[in-house]
């Protein structure tokens, strides 16, 4: 820049001068030569260093794995992660979920925890596997039990929601828990056909417990299965993040409930996420303990399977 800015210099001198035609661009190419030479240099580095990922997860999402790869490609890749699968069917089942009465709503709130803490358990056994039958770096395990104690923390957070609903709606409830004579005669609305308005079981609690009794009992056959346990933990937190939310929608929504009510259950679909999030962390650590481990099966030597034990 120097350079360039002393022959402008001069060269408007010598215009002046008039030893030079007007409009002539003294020291242009002293300004040049540093883009080109940049741009040279990038375009050589770029032929000598590896692809690396530049996108990256924000809470609660995933990045898909490099185009060049294909998918299922990867180690694990081409396996159904059953937590995915089950946690799957958990949120698919409250979603299409329509609670006939309010006291079908309470259920929910009571069943808050109980389900939370369902997958709670389901990850708990999969911490203890990583630590005690996986072979797998330790660490990874630490990773999985981190993953755990978030999990505990929203089902913490899920036991204020029923107390919360409770406390508010205590009238409301008074009305079906000690009704007058002729209680129904407030009703604003006819009485479901099927419904009755007795307490009924949590539709969510019921479809968790399920998760953790199908995933505590699942044995892998071999690590490519425990690869996609590890790459599906952050989907499947999240499908209970969203039947959560389904939850949190529908208080803030159309229930009959307080502010307060929609606001708690919001914020264990947050404390959720946050578990996700952390869970991102888990797969890219297997992958990078294990990098010889996984090598030996995406890019095998000729005849490697003379190594196995």
């Amino acid at each position: 820049m120097l350079l360039g800015i002393a022959a402008m210099a001069t060269g408007g001198v010598l215009r002046w001068a008039r030893q030079v035609p007007r409009g002539a661009l003294w020291g242009i190419r002293y300004l040049r030569w540093g883009p080109i030479a940049a741009a040279r240099i990038w375009a050589w580095l770029m032929t000598r260093t590896p692809q690396i990922a530049t996108d990256f997860p924000g809470p609660g999402h995933s990045v898909a794995a490099p185009a060049a790869l294909g998918s299922g490609s990867h180690f694990g890749g081409h396996h159904v992660s059953q937590f995915v699968l089950h946690t799957e069917g958990a949120r698919d089942a409250y979603a299409k979920y329509d609670p006939p009465s309010m006291l079908s709503v309470q259920a929910e709130y009571k069943g808050l925890p109980d389900g939370i803490g369902s997958v709670a358990q389901a990850i708990c056994q999969l911490a203890i596997n990583c630590a005690d039958k996986y072979p797998v770096d330790k660490a990874i395990a630490e990773v999985v039990a981190r993953v755990q104690i978030l999990v505990l923390h929203a089902e913490a957070k899920a036991s204020e929601v029923y107390d919360t609903f409770v406390k508010e709606h205590e009238h409301d409830l008074m009305r079906f828990e000690a009704p007058r004579n002729n209680e129904h005669m407030w009703n604003i609305a006819s009485r479901r056909p099927d419904g009755s308005l007795h307490m009924r079981h949590s539709v969510f609690s019921q479809a968790c417990e399920e998760v953790q009794h199908i995933y505590t009992r699942y044995e892998p056959e071999s690590m490519t299965h425990v690869a996609a346990e590890f790459e599906g933990l952050p989907t499947g937190l999240e499908n209970i993040a969203a039947a959560v939310n389904f939850l949190a929608v529908k208080s803030a929504d159309e229930y009959p409930v307080e502010k307060t009510v929609a606001e708690t259950v919001a914020e264990v679909h947050q404390t959720l996420l946050r578990a996700a999030s952390a869970a991102q962390e888990l797969f890219p650590l297997f992958r990078r303990l294990h990098a010889l481990d996984i090598r030996r099966h995406e890019d095998p030597r000729n005849g490697e399977e003379k190594w196995d034990v």
